[in-house]
């Protein structure tokens, strides 16, 4: 269904199934969304319910190096490192700090094996922007993420109803997880993966890719609010505001906007289900925490993922027992930034995003409608990962594995090619997402 849809097909006249880069793209996507089973090689204490031992991450691991490397090869047979784009500025101010600060932190070696990491996503990255508009590409990577998504997000569902495996249902007080450690992190991939396939959805010529693209949309929120993560759900909020506000639904953004103050100001009369009642004042005592390893390591921080090192000296009273998830990190993504990476990661982040913006606000006008929601849909993920990651998330870990194969996705969308050559995004007819118009396939 999705190989022959010529919304999501990228091919032109003449065109054949996508080559090895269009299935390595596709390979890479998937699995970096399952990076939290990653964990089990991780120098951190074990925390969260994992599927997969360290023989399982090693073969996780080893499918996104080999799909990374593929996209590397691709790269490197067509010169593609020498031309000039938005990418290689924001890759290098992310990379070279997480490289700074992997030199001057507590733990050189395993910050090195974090950069080396960082460059295998670059790779992808830099991969996606320039082969998106091969024949079959598009294709190959969206429809994939849609199906794999849908499909686990379907069983998170059937997981948490069926409630097993009970150790999971338990750990997680019966709330959604997923393939994931922990129901957080489920949501923070439904955040994501809701956002993409509403951009899609909005932007489909195909009824069939608007099906499967609303399902999916369905699907994910209603795992989501399985999951009764707050501050996803919060940020699926603000995400769900900014998509109808950048598509011109005005009316519709206020009423979000209004629900959402609605039901906060309900939330806060009741203690949220299936948390920890003292979870509000551990995540405080975390923070506490996050803020004080900041201003101990105030310009390169204690080197990415090695919070954990440093937080019995300096764990509040009452704070979080070492080894458990809130020793891991202090919860803030930005937090998290400022104590593993230090100023120069934040000043490296915030200018990676001015970047970013930047190249999106100049480019949006330009595109086809199809390229434009899309581009909106990633951007609308990004909104919502910025408001839950107050409370949530580790930064450098959000930084490879989310910030910068999403922000591909955005990019290559838009046509992350240098200077528009006949059409918006350097195609003979400009088509959204790669489809052929009426004028190249022979249709009239």
């Amino acid at each position: 269904m999705i190989a022959r849809d010529p919304a999501l097909t990228g091919q032109r006249a003449g065109s054949s199934r996508p080559a090895a880069i269009g299935i390595a793209l596709a390979v890479y996507f998937v699995a970096v969304q399952f990076y939290t089973s990653l964990a089990a090689l991780s120098p951190t204490p074990p925390a969260g319910f994992a599927f997969l031992g360290r023989a399982g991450a090693a073969v996780l691991a080893g499918v996104l190096a080999l799909a990374a490397l593929v996209c590397f090869a691709a790269l490197v047979r067509e010169r593609a490192f020498l031309a000039s784009s938005p990418s290689r500025t924001i890759l290098t101010a992310w990379i070279g700090a997480a490289f700074a600060s992997a030199l001057f932190g507590l733990d050189p070696l395993s910050g090195i094996q974090v950069v080396a990491t960082m460059l295998l996503a670059a790779f992808f990255h830099l991969a996606l922007v320039r082969f998106y508009d091969r024949p079959g590409v598009a294709a190959t990577v969206v429809g994939a993420y849609l199906v794999a998504g849908s499909l686990a997000t379907l069983l998170g569902i059937a997981m948490v109803l069926l409630r097993v495996p009970a150790g999971l249902y338990a750990v997680s007080h019966g709330r959604a997880a997923g393939l994931f450690l922990t129901p957080n992190e489920f949501a923070e991939f439904l955040d994501l993966f809701v956002f993409v396939a509403l951009g899609v959805a909005a932007g489909a010529r195909e009824q069939r890719s608007r099906t499967l693209a609303s399902a999916a949309v369905g699907l994910g929120f209603c795992a989501l609010v399985l999951t009764f993560s707050r501050e996803a759900l919060a940020g699926v909020a603000a995400g769900a505001i900014f998509f109808a506000f950048a598509q011109g639904r005005s009316r519709t953004a206020l009423a979000l906007a209004g629900a959402t103050v609605l039901s906060a100001a309900m939330l806060l009369l009741r203690p949220f289900p299936y948390h920890d009642p003292s979870d509000s004042f551990s995540r405080l005592r975390t923070i506490e925490s996050g803020l004080r390893v900041a201003s101990l390591f105030p310009l390169t921080g204690v080197g990415p993922v090695s919070y954990w090192r440093v937080y019995p000296a300096i764990r509040t009273v009452n704070g979080a027992e070492p080894g458990t998830f809130g020793a891991l990190h202090p919860h803030d993504v930005y937090l998290s930034l400022a104590g593993e990476l230090g100023l120069a990661g934040l000043a490296a982040a915030a200018y990676g995003w001015v970047r970013f913006a930047g190249f999106v606000r100049h480019r949006l006008p330009l595109a086809p409608p199809a390229r434009r929601a899309l581009a909106l849909g990633v951007c609308a993920a990004f909104v919502a990962l910025a408001v839950s990651g107050v409370l949530d998330t580790i930064g450098i870990v959000q930084m490879t594995f989310v910030w910068i194969p999403y922000s591909a996705l955005a990019l290559a969308a838009l046509g992350d090619l240098g200077e528009p050559k006949g059409s918006p995004l350097g195609e003979p007819d400009g088509s959204p997402l790669g489809e052929p118009s009426s004028s190249s396939n022979g249709r009239s």
